[in-house]
Parts: C-alpha cells; structure tokens; sequence
C-alpha cells in the first residue's frame, strides 16, 4: 500500500469518490465500499463510516443482533441472552457498528418488526442507534411506540416522526393518548441537542405538551427542548391548540411550519392569546391552510414579533376579503420594520380550473382580484420580495402599481402574476406597460419583476414612451432609467393575440431599451404549459431584439451578458439588416416560420435557448433570494 493512503485526508477524499450515495449508481456504490472495507484494516473503519452513515431502514441494524430460535415458541426468534452483559463481544461488535450510523429511516408499515425482538430489545436496554443524529420514522403500532426510546439518544439534533392510520385503526390500545404523549416527553427529555423537529398527525388531535415541571416530577428537566429553533407540524385544525401552546414554550424557536389539513365539517378551535413573551424569537414562519385558519393562527400571536418572513399557502379559489383576511393577520403580528419577505400561494385543483372554462357557467368575476387583496401588506414599507402567485387573476392598474412602487422601493423580486391563462380571453388586464417605468423608477435595487400587464396594443407602448418621457423631463440628479438592476421580468398572460406582428415586437424592444439597461430575460407565465406558447415565443422575439438593438448602438452602457453564438448572430443580422428592427423581429427567435432560419431545427433548437435562458436566469435570482 502506498504510504499517501496512511493520510486519513486522502483516504476519505478517495473513499468519498467511491461510495456515491446519490444518483442511479448508489447501490453499485455500496457495493464498491463494502468491498473497500474488506481490504485492509487501514481502509476498514473509514470505508464503514461511510457505509453505515446512512441507512434508510432498520433491518440491517438488526440482523447484526444474534438471535436463538425457540421452537417451543413455534419458532420464534429472540434476541441471544449474551445482550444481557454490556461487556458481551456480541454486545461490542454491535456498538461498533450502529455507532457509525448518523442519518436512519424507519417507516414500520413497510418493514414490521416482530413484537417479541422489540421487547427484548427493550428489556436489554439496547440503544439501536448510539450516535443517531437524524431520525425519521412513521410509527404505525404499539410496538413501534415502544420501540422508539431505544432510537433516541442525546446527540439527535434533527427529528421527524409521522403517525399511520393503523395506529389508530388496528390493534388500537386503550391508553393509546397516553402513549403517544410519552413518546413526545421521551424525545423531549432524551435529546436535549434537538434543533429541527417535525410531527405529522392527521387523524386524532395531539395532547398537551407541558415544557414546565408538574408538582411531584423529577424527571423533566427545564432546559427541555431549549435548543429547538425550528419546528414543524402537519396537523388537523383541532390540534392547532395544543401545537401554538407548545411551540410558545420554545424560547430559541427561529422556523415555525404549521400545515392544516381541514376535515370536512371539522370546526376551526377558538385560540386564545398568547402573552407578549411568547414567539419573540420567532423569524420565520409558514402557514398552509384555508385564510380562515390561517388568520386563526395570526390572531393568537402577540403583536409586534419580530418575524423576518412569511410564507402562506392556499387551496382553491378565494375573493378579495378572503386574501386580505390573511394579510391583516400578518399586520396584526408581525412588526413593520423587520418584515422583509412575503410569499403568498394557491394551490388550484383539476376542478378549481374547471370552473374557468368558457362552458362551466360558473361566475369567475368574484375571483377576479385587484388592489384591495393586497393591500394590507402594503403596510409593510421594508418588504424586500413579495410574491402573490394566487393562482387567479390579480388585476391592478396603473394606478395601482405608481403606488406598489412607490412603498416598496427596497424590494428586491415582486410578482404579482396569475397562471389562469384562459380568463384574459374575455378580460384583460386593465394595467398597461407603463407600469414598468414605475418600477424602474423607484425600485433601484429591483431584481426580478413578474406582473400582469396589456402588452398587446399600440396605445400600451404609447402611454410607456409618454412616462419615460415624462419622468426624464423630471429634473433630478439621481436618474435610474434604464434601470440597470432589473434583470428579469415575467409577465402574466399578457398577450393572446400577438401573431409576431414584427411592428408591436419592434416598438416593445425600443421601449424596452428605454426601461432597462441589464435585462437578462424575459418570459411569459407558463403560457407553454397552458396551452399557448405563442405568447412565450413572443417575449422571446421582444427579448432578442431587445439586445440586438443594443448591440448595434455601442454608445449604450450596456451591462447585459451575451454568449458567443448570440454575438455571432447579432454579427449575421447586422450585415443582413443592419437597424431594420421590423426585419430583425421576423427573423428573432420565437417564430414557427420555416423561413426564418435555415431549417426548421435550427429555430426550435434556438426557441429552447432562449427559454431556457429565461427559465435559468428565474431561478438564479429567485436562488439567491431563498424563495424557490
């Protein structure tokens, strides 16, 4: 063996390379490090670290327990009585092992356990995973409640359990509430490191988790669960109470997640209030659920905590009231100078959409949302993103948007889009693009922009030019257009009946060169997926054309990144069209025409860049900015 491989750095950097734990190759990776193991006693610990690191179920644990066959028992298998002695070689080679793994999955109703090894292992006071740091378990019976004290340990800092429907259906036990409380004080008193913790209940509601010593216990120390800075719970509303209590206990808690499942005919509890110590260290916090529950959780908290964040989810559709309801529950909670992000989602199902369609007979016009929706937010002058993607059409006005901009000029990425492209058929946005200047204007650190705009006529274009005429008539020192911070902007369905009139594409880019300096994509909301990719396309011809213009004007302090295939493009277009923009609009990428390129797989090779630029650069930016 060649001395480098004595370096435990190098060892593990190469053994590393061998066992890939991701991908279609992990069970060949597997494979390769048991056999590293076998090598030699130098590659034997480092290559077992990494094979038993982390497991996704428990049966490899414990086939490593000796067993005796009792055929007076009708063959059962117990554990071997030499468990018994803490300083058994059984016992030690067992330690040895389990005491590498880091990271275990269990899901009982997948892999069932004999309930007479899980009494054993209960009464040999067997810990199956000494040094466990991440647990994530779905119990479905008794004996999994029992099961898992011997999973936890001291060193556990990320914890999620979830509860079968068996549990409750089959076999249940009589005292079966006192059992899953135990099983909540147990990891509450035994891991004292715990930092992340998740509980998924959907059936029965859960108890009350006292944190504070009862008179006559000795067993629960003051100090439990205090490391806890982010917890989660995917619950039914009848136990929202006994979640808030036990998460106002938390001192440390930064990242709170409720998920509400509603049943049907399931009343929502009355809350009470909490006292103003509680939730002050809270920054984070997301609620899913309907807006009256949503708006329940809001009013139980003290006003004015500190909360950084808030992200809310919907499902189905929901009116103007209905979204402004959850937003006053923000106002009521969460102080106006460190709120810095809102994210605002509804979840649409088959039949929600359904009743869009020209032949449901359903009135949508209740669903058609305007500023009063959002309104409360606007409360909230430090917001750096806000994102309302309701799912239904959000419909503001110029009007409407001079206001948005002018209250959130520190904000970073706002959309305010819609993916119901159907509905602009017969309603369109009452906004034009002029709303854009509004933005480039006042929002200097403006990334990304997502708006529901008319981009469709010549009056649209008309009243943009007359704003950025208008506003550099404006004698200021600090002029921001062409904005050099928005990179991107996505539009909402914006443009059904575009037909690449090269004349509208044409006058939309020169406007464009007015609005933005550093404009990396632009893109249509999801038209492709509904249906409708001639609006994508378009926004792609309007984007290319954009930066051609620009190219052929060096003049311009011009920021926007270009690659070499565009650049030997642009060079093509200049000595074949030279500044005949409306030329140049037939031959941008985003047509379906043969004749614009040399074949017909050229251009769709082209269409599938550009979208793909507008879809990476999203997600660049919406990376960044933690949101995806």
């Amino acid at each position: 063996m060649h001395r480098a491989l004595a370096i435990s750095e190098l060892l593990i950097h190469i053994l590393r390379e061998v066992y890939n734990d991701e991908g279609p190759n992990i069970r060949q990776g597997i494979k390769d490090i048991a056999r590293v193991s076998k090598v030699c006693k130098t590659f034997r610990d480092p290559a077992l670290d990494f094979l038993w690191r982390d497991i996704d179920s428990l049966l490899p644990l414990l086939r490593l327990l000796p067993l005796e066959i009792q055929e007076e028992h009708g063959d059962k298998a117990r554990l071997s009585k030499v468990l018994e002695d803490f300083k058994s070689p059984e016992r030690q080679r067992y330690n040895s092992i389990s005491s590498r793994v880091r990271t275990l999955s269990f899901s009982e109703p997948h892999e069932p356990i004999p309930r007479s090894l899980i009494n054993d292992i209960v009464d040999y006071n067997i810990f199956l995973t000494p040094r466990v740091d991440v647990l994530r378990l779905r119990i479905s019976s008794e004996t999994g409640l029992r099961l898992l004290p011997a999973l936890i340990t001291p060193e556990l800092t990320d914890m999620s359990l979830s509860f079968d429907e068996n549990l409750y259906v089959f076999g249940r036990p009589l005292d079966l509430g006192d059992l899953i409380k135990s099983v909540y004080m147990t990891i509450f008193r035994c891991a004292p490191k715990l930092v992340h913790f998740s509980a998924v209940d959907l059936h029965e509601a859960l108890p009350f988790l006292s944190l504070t010593k009862a008179l006559g216990q000795d067993y629960l120390d003051m100090a439990c669960l205090q490391s806890l800075t982010h917890a989660s719970f995917y619950i039914t509303a009848v136990s929202l109470p006994q979640v808030l209590d036990l998460t106002s206990q938390l001192h440390k808690l930064e990242d709170l997640t409720i998920q509400v499942y509603e049943k049907p005919f399931e009343e929502i509890p009355r809350l009470s209030s909490f006292t103003p110590e509680t939730f002050s260290s809270l920054k984070h916090i997301t609620f899913d659920g309907s807006p009256d529950v949503i708006s329940s959780i809001f009013s139980a908290f003290p006003a004015n905590r500190t909360i950084q964040s808030a992200i809310l989810r919907m499902h189905g559709l929901y009116t103007n009231a209905d979204i402004a309801l959850v937003l006053l529950g923000v106002v009521s909670a969460a102080s106006k100078e460190s709120l810095q992000k809102i994210i605002m989602t509804s979840v649409l199902s088959s039949n929600d959409l359904g009743q869009w369609d020209a032949d449901s007979g359903f009135n949508t016009h209740q669903f058609t949302l305007d500023i009063h929706a959002i309104e409360p937010a606007l409360q909230f002058q430090n917001l750096e993103i806000f994102s309302a993607c309701l799912g239904v059409p959000l419909y503001l006005t110029d009007e409407d948007h001079l206001r948005i901009a002018q209250t959130w000029r520190s904000v970073q990425l706002l959309y305010l889009s819609s993916i119901v492209q159907r509905v602009v058929w017969t309603h369109k946005p009452p906004a034009s693009i002029a709303s854009l200047v509004h933005y480039a204007r006042y929002c200097h650190r403006l990334k990304a922009l997502g708006v529901c705009l008319d981009a469709s006529t010549k009056a649209s274009v008309d009243a943009c030019m007359q704003a950025v005429g208008a506003y550099e008539n404006i004698s200021e020192t600090n002029l921001s257009l062409p904005s050099p911070s928005i990179q991107m902007v996505e539009f909402g369905p914006s443009w059904l009946e575009c037909n690449f009139d090269p004349v509208q594409i044409n006058s939309l880019a020169k406007a464009f060169t007015r609005v933005f300096s550093n404009l990396a994509a632009c893109r249509a909301c999801r038209t492709e997926e509904l249906g409708v990719p001639q609006a994508a396309w378009t926004w792609m011809k309007v984007q290319t054309l954009y930066e051609y213009i620009l190219f052929t004007n060096p003049d311009r302090n011009v920021n926007t990144l270009r690659s070499a295939w565009k650049l030997r493009l642009f060079s093509k277009w200049t000595s074949d069209y030279g500044k005949d923009y409306e030329e140049v609009a037939l031959a941008a990428p985003g047509s379906s025409v043969e004749a614009d390129f040399d074949d017909v797989r050229n251009a769709e090779a082209f269409n599938q860049i550009m979208y793909k630029t507008a879809r990476d650069e999203l997600a660049k930016i919406s990376k960044e900015h933690d949101i995806m």
